[in-house]
């Protein structure tokens, strides 16, 4: 349980600092007398450089020690909070978030190679949607909190308190989370071999897919939600992001049920749930926006938990590779999302986003459905 926790804890971290500026991002624009475009880039930045840093990384994982390699990921993570709270132009603070993109890779792509390394197969469905449900913590808890510090204090505070619990992760990971017992890739391999089996393909595009439309839809809704009808406030913004908690209970409880049915099966439901999210929000209420934001969350992170595992399921080879990958396109979606939308949001705005998403998903669907079941045929957990 107590490796369960460090692991926890440590993916959780990573996703604090990659989320929570997202409800900070109409304060900047303010503040720093800058588009929305250009606003949102301080998210998509980190999922570029992240993505960058996947790829570069992807053939070196493998020869690492898995918990120094987090370890002193952990440790980095300090800085780059410490330099934006002192930041004074937005130009420091995309460096910064930059700096936070190239770091995480060394937490996120390592940890799952040492989860599906240091767990049994018959529990790494289980285990990857602890992995998952730290994700939707950690992002649920940077967007929730950022807003009211942000309005009780300052923005500045958001990255002050970051820093501090990234100094807490640091030490709890040096001190107890165990030294690997299973790792086998030493040696250098090419990465290349990933790129001949569909079903990873299959699966990488998937990734990229509902990372799109994850970030596309939680990245422009503050902007959405703070014009007419809506007209909510920061802390309110940030409170909408509440709807994240489903996840944390959707992406272990998919993590079991992929186990037992299937992992594609596990995938397209939580794409199909997704969907129907996004669409709802078209009714602008704010009880639709609750329910389509509370679908989304589950069908993502029901999803997603399906997909980290099934990755490591397909990678016979060099899984630190493999995890590393997935990364890369999952990361690109992001950062993509990120950005593409606010070039339709001037002539399409929040009906834009809608079917931009939605059609992504829809492209997650065919590659589960042409590619991701091409697989050797040899593990049983994993058939559809």
């Amino acid at each position: 349980m107590l490796r369960l926790f460090i692991i926890f804890v440590a993916t959780a971290n990573a996703f604090i600092v990659l989320y929570a500026p997202q409800p900070l991002l109409p304060l900047w624009t303010q503040e720093f007398n800058i588009s929305i475009a250009a606003a949102s880039s301080a998210i998509s930045i980190t999922i570029i450089s992240l993505a960058v840093s996947s790829f570069v990384f992807a053939q070196l994982l493998d020869q690492w020690d898995r918990k120094k390699v987090i370890l002193f990921a952990s440790i980095l993570l300090i800085f780059p909070s410490m330099m934006i709270y002192i930041s004074e132009s937005f130009s420091s603070i995309l460096f910064w978030r930059c700096m936070y993109g190239l770091i995480i890779p060394g937490i996120l792509a390592v940890m799952m190679a040492y989860v599906s390394e240091e767990f049994p197969l018959n529990q790494r469905g289980r285990v990857m949607g602890v992995y998952v449900s730290a994700n939707v913590a950690g992002g649920l808890l940077g967007r929730v909190i950022s807003g009211p510090i942000a309005d009780t204090f300052s923005w500045r505070t958001v990255f002050s308190i970051i820093a501090v619990y990234s100094m807490v992760v640091a030490f709890l990971v040096w001190k107890y989370l165990p030294k690997p017992n299973y790792q086998r890739e030493r040696k250098k391999q090419s990465f290349g071999i990933h790129f001949k089996n569909p079903a990873l393909i299959g699966t990488f595009t998937i990734g990229f897919s509902q990372f799109f439309a994850f970030i596309s839809f939680f990245t422009y809704i503050p902007f959405y939600v703070a014009q007419p009808p809506f007209q909510l406030s920061n802390t309110q913004i940030s409170l909408l992001y509440a709807t994240y908690a489903f996840g944390i209970f959707s992406a272990p409880i998919a993590g079991m049920i992929s186990d037992k049915i299937g992992r594609r099966w596990t995938m397209s439901m939580g794409h199909i749930l997704g969907g129907i999210g996004i669409f709802i929000t078209l009714w602008p209420t704010i009880p639709a926006l609750v329910v389509g934001s509370s679908l989304l969350t589950l069908g993502n992170f029901a999803s997603q938990s399906a997909t980290t595992a099934y990755v490591t399921d397909m990678a016979a080879d060099s899984r630190g590779a493999a995890t590393s990958l997935y990364l890369v396109f999952f990361y690109l979606g992001g950062s993509l999302g990120g950005w593409i939308p606010g070039l339709l949001w001037e002539n399409y705005g929040w009906h834009g986003v809608v079917f931009l998403t939605i059609g992504t998903i829809i492209l997650a669907l065919l590659s589960n459905l042409f590619l991701a079941g091409r697989t050797p045929g040899r593990l049983k957990v994993s058939e559809l």
